[in-house]
């Protein structure tokens, strides 16, 4: 059971960081196409957006797995912690 949930956790934070990164570059997809095809703008306006869409990304996902391997150093030390005071 405990593998089981251990999988669940990292399948969790797998699909947790590549929506952190999969959703700020459709946005810039999606701003980008309306700003060139409804907008009238000038296509390297897409471009633009495209890229800063991925920097974002980038910056939201390494963010996100800072914060949750942190997250898993506190949760290994508290089930250390209490294993040693259950011995």
């Amino acid at each position: 059971m405990k593998h089981f949930m251990n999988s669940m956790y990292a399948l969790n934070i797998i699909l947790q960081a590549f929506w952190s990164l999969l959703l700020p570059i459709g946005a810039g997809v999606l701003f980008g196409w309306l700003l060139t095809e409804r907008g009238g703008m000038e296509s390297y306006v897409f471009v633009i957006l495209i890229v800063l869409g991925v920097f974002a990304g980038l910056v939201s996902m390494i963010r996100f797995l800072i914060s949750a391997l942190a997250g898993l150093e506190r949760l290994e030390k508290e089930q250390s912690e209490k294993n040693d005071f259950q011995k």
